[in-house]
């Protein structure tokens, strides 16, 4: 199988930690967020993995290499214009990086738990990580979920009052899936829409009913995008990392 990890962005919230390096770079415990994650989609069956840089992009090849020492191979993707673009064109230029067998997409500033991917590859079909316990709240990505188990929507702007679940932001695309992802992309991409995010390109998977939600509530993960939730993920969620081969964290 193949991952993206969107790495590109230089994590302004995030300063001073962002100051001199990149998002994917900061510190947790002894690794890196993209340590973390890369190690993880290695033990869910990765072994390509395309990761778009931008932001102190040179720090990100010193740091990862070609891959080796993850047990995986990294093909590298540059956004050279990652400060006006958002994440969509980021996923745009990697869109080579779709494998039929299986691609996760991760935004690097997730960090989970090493089963949270193995739990999704051993799901069938095309799935997305949720917590169906965090607190919904507005303007974060909701996820409303039919009776079957399936996506119904997944947006920013939905109320939170009328969804099931808060998106964990890691997807497994399989069976063609991330062909027609790949296509919205490129649509939105062509038409200048470039400051969307990309939950907009699974419209046509949502609308299909193709999209599984696999629950995650009761494994640790945390979204790191400002000082203080970088704070707050150190102190409560990765003391509670089970790293691949069973290891808590440090």
């Amino acid at each position: 199988m193949d991952a993206v990890i969107l790495a590109a962005g230089a994590g302004t919230r995030l300063r001073p930690l962002t100051a001199s390096c990149p998002k994917c770079l900061v510190g947790i415990d002894d690794l890196t967020l993209l340590d973390h994650q890369i190690l993880a989609l290695v033990a869910a069956g990765v072994d390509v993995v395309h990761l778009v840089v931008g932001y102190r992009s040179q720090m990100v090849r010193d740091h990862c290499e070609d891959g080796d020492r993850y047990g995986v191979r990294i093909r590298y993707v540059d956004n050279a214009d990652w400060e006006r673009t958002n994440s969509i064109f980021s996923l745009y230029l990697a869109r080579e990086g779709w494998s039929e067998e299986g691609t996760f997409l991760c935004n690097c500033d997730i960090l989970f738990d090493a089963r949270l991917p193995y739990r999704l590859a051993q799901a069938s079909g095309s799935g997305i990580a949720v917590d169906t316990e965090r607190p919904r709240l507005v303007g974060e990505m909701n996820v409303r979920v039919d009776a079957q188990g399936r996506v119904e929507a997944i947006s920013k702007q939905l109320d939170p009052e009328t969804t099931q679940a808060v998106s964990v932001q890691i997807i497994l695309l399989r069976d063609g899936d991330g062909s027609q992802v790949v296509e919205e992309v490129v649509r939105f991409v062509e038409a200048a829409q470039i400051d969307t995010f990309p939950t907009a390109a699974y419209g046509p998977l949502v609308e299909a009913r193709r999209l599984s939600v696999v629950d995650m509530a009761d494994l640790p993960w945390a979204e790191i995008d400002s000082v203080e939730e970088h704070t707050q993920a150190c102190r409560t969620c990765a003391p509670l990392l089970q790293r691949p081969g069973g290891a808590r964290s440090a």
